[in-house]
């Protein structure tokens, strides 16, 4: 079973135009403990969740869900 951790996600939020959606582009993670394995994760924030991988040490191309 996974565990919860702390990070930081910077991301900008955009909106679609002629609506009231809104969708984060963009994101920068960092702050996620180093003993992290690499692997799929799920990030949680203002309501949404984002899938990133990490590979090598590294996010990569987090993709929203």
């Amino acid at each position: 079973m996974g565990r919860d951790v702390a990070c930081t996600v910077f991301a900008e939020k955009v909106s679609l135009r002629g609506t009231d959606v809104y969708e984060y582009v963009r994101p920068f993670i960092t702050g996620a403990p180093r003993d992290l394995q690499n692997g799929l994760y799920k990030l949680t924030f203002d309501g949404r969740v984002l899938s990133a991988q990490r590979r090598g040490g590294s996010w990569v191309s987090p993709i929203a869900t």
